[in-house]
C-alpha cells in the first residue's frame, strides 16, 4: 500500500519520499484511484492477518510447551497485527512520510497524521503505540473488546502493557512460575477445551477476567477479525502451505481438530 500511495504521487525514487511530504498531504481519494488502492489494501490484510494467525498459533505451541513469557509477548504481537488487520477492513491504510498517517479509502479523504499529541498522559510515538491508540479512538463505541477494562485499562493496553512488563521491566523470565495465564492451558490434554470456552464465550467475560484475558481477549479478537476479513476480501487469505504451518505449531494442542479454531485461518473462496 505503502508503494502505491509512493508511485501514484509520482515518486519512484523511495530516497526522495519525504521531499514529497505536501503532495502526500494533500492526496485526495478519488474514483479512478480507489479501487486500485482498495485491492492493494485487501491484499495487505491477508497478509497482516496472516502474521497475526501465525503469532497466535506460536504463542499457542509455547504454551503447551510450558513457556508462558514468549508466549504473552507473542500474543500481544498478534494483537497488534489483528488491529492493522481490523482497521484495513474498515478501509484505513497505514502509511508513512516523516510520520505515520492513516488514509481511508473513500472519496475526498485525505493522509491524517496520528502519531501526534499524548493519550493517558503518554506521548504517542511508533507504530505500537499509534496503531493501538487510533484503533481504541475509532471504535471505542462499537467494539466489545472495549466494552469493559482490566485494572482499569482498556484491554488492549492492559496487553501492552504486559508486554513491555516481560520484555524490558522484569529482569528475567520466571519460568517455570506461571504469572499470566490460566493454570489449564499448559496441559495438553486441556488447551483444546479451555481455548474453544474462550471462543465461545459469547459474553466475553474471560476477556476481562485478569486470570484469562492474556489469551481469551487475543481470541475472541482473532475471530471478530476473521469475520470481518471474510467480509471484506474474495479470495483465500491463507494459502495451503502456510495452513500447513499453523497446523504444525498446534497440533500438540489437538486444535487442528477444533472446527471453531481451524474456522480461524481456513476460509475464504478457493
Amino acid at each position: 500500500m505503502q508503494s502505491a500511495i509512493e508511485l501514484e504521487i509520482g515518486c519512484t525514487d523511495l530516497t526522495k519520499w519525504n521531499s514529497y511530504l505536501q503532495k502526500f498531504k494533500d492526496y485526495k481519494v478519488i474514483d479512478s484511484n480507489r479501487e486500485i488502492l482498495l485491492s492493494e489494501l485487501r491484499k495487505d490484510s491477508a497478509d497482516i492477518y496472516f502474521k497475526a494467525i501465525l503469532s497466535l498459533a506460536e504463542a499457542i505451541n509455547g504454551l503447551c510447551e510450558g513457556r508462558h513469557s514468549w508466549s504473552a509477548i507473542k500474543l500481544y504481537y498478534a494483537v497488534f497485527f489483528f488491529l492493522r488487520c481490523s482497521l484495513a477492513t474498515d478501509k484505513y491504510a497505514f502509511l508513512k512520510n516523516k510520520g505515520i498517517y492513516t488514509l481511508k479509502l473513500v472519496n475526498n479523504e485525505s493522509p491524517e497524521r496520528r502519531d501526534l499529541g499524548n493519550y493517558q498522559g503518554e506521548r504517542i510515538s511508533g507504530d505500537h503505540k499509534t496503531t493501538i491508540v487510533t484503533y481504541i479512538n475509532l471504535f471505542r463505541d462499537s467494539d466489545i473488546l472495549q466494552s469493559n477494562t482490566v485494572d482499569g485499562k482498556n484491554i488492549y493496553e492492559w496487553l501492552m502493557e504486559l508486554r513491555n512488563q516481560i520484555n524490558y521491566r522484569e529482569r528475567e523470565f520466571t519460568e517455570p512460575v506461571n504469572k499470566y495465564f490460566f493454570d489449564s492451558v499448559f496441559d495438553k490434554n486441556k488447551i483444546k477445551r479451555q481455548i474453544e470456552i474462550y471462543l465461545n464465550d459469547d459474553a466475553h467475560v474471560y476477556c476481562f477476567d485478569k486470570d484469562h484475558c492474556s489469551l481469551a481477549a487475543p481470541l475472541k479478537l482473532a475471530l471478530a477479525v476473521r469475520n470481518q476479513l471474510s467480509s471484506f476480501i474474495d479470495f483465500e487469505p491463507i494459502s495451503r502451505d502456510k495452513q500447513a504451518e499453523i497446523e504444525k505449531l498446534i497440533k500438540g494442542s489437538q486444535l487442528n481438530q477444533s472446527q471453531i479454531f481451524k474456522s480461524l485461518y481456513d476460509f475464504g473462496r478457493r
